[in-house]
This record gives C-alpha cells, structure tokens and sequence, in this order.
C-alpha cells in the first residue's frame, strides 16, 4: 500500500510537473503573438503614417510655383543627369532620354517633345550656363 500512495504521489507532481511546463508554454506563445501582432501593428502605423507624411509633401508641392512642384523638380534633376544625352538625341531628333523627359512631364506625345527640341536645339542647348529648371520649364511651356 505505502507503494502505491508512494507512486500516486510520484505521478501527481509528475502531472503537476507537466501542467505547470504547458500553462508557461502557452503563456510564452501567447505573448510572442501577442508581441509580433503589436510589431505588425507598428509597423502598420509607421506606414501609414510616412504615406500620409510624402501625401501631405506631396500636396504642399502641389500648390507652389512651377520649380517646386514635384514633377518639375524631377525632370530637371533627370535633364542635369543627362543633359549631354538630351543634347545628342535633342540633335538627332528623338532617344529614349527625351521619351523619358516627356513622361517625367506628363507629355502624351514624346515624339513631339523630341522634335520641338530639335527645331530649337540652339536655344536649350548652346549656352550651358543656363540653367537646367530654366531649360525644362521652357521645354515645359512649349509642349503638349
């Protein structure tokens, strides 16, 4: 008999032993999901809140002068990066760099942009001194 009550008390911790392991494995699972989903949660929220920051910057832009506005701004930064390309497709009347101008400014037909600076090659490209908004706000102006 004491064997017996020897062995039921054995078992019992034995139980309490493996009880106690599964409530703190589930209590760590629980609170590593609980730590992931309130990563994501941030992460989420950060991301949302940067698109709302470039939106908000974006149309602040909107409103302001012509060499402020976002579209502009990256057309001259691409015409300063390949003004020597534009000026050598600009003569032979067309390449891929004036097609690529003329979405940076929203223009439906580059082939036009591409003979317009032709026609006027002298006039955007002579004077280097000149500067690069200047010669995109012209190109701009004059273009559909």
């Amino acid at each position: 008999m004491t064997e017996s009550l020897l062995l039921k008390r054995h078992t019992g911790k034995r139980l309490a032993w493996v009880l106690a392991s599964l409530v703190a494995a589930t209590q760590l699972v629980a609170c590593s999901a609980i730590e992931v989903t309130t990563r994501r949660g941030l992460q989420g929220t950060t991301a949302v809140g940067k698109a709302s920051g470039y939106t908000l910057k974006a149309t602040g832009n909107a409103s302001v002068t012509p060499p402020n506005v976002p579209r502009l701004a990256e057309a001259t930064a691409f015409f300063e990066s390949q003004r020597r390309f534009l000026a050598r497709q600009a003569a032979a009347g067309g390449g891929e760099d004036i097609a690529a101008l003329a979405r940076l400014l929203n223009k439906r037909e580059p082939d036009r942009v591409a003979r317009w600076m032709q026609a006027h090659y002298s006039d955007l490209f002579s004077d280097r001194s000149v500067q690069a908004s200047t010669v995109v706000l012209r190109i701009d102006a004059q273009t559909i």
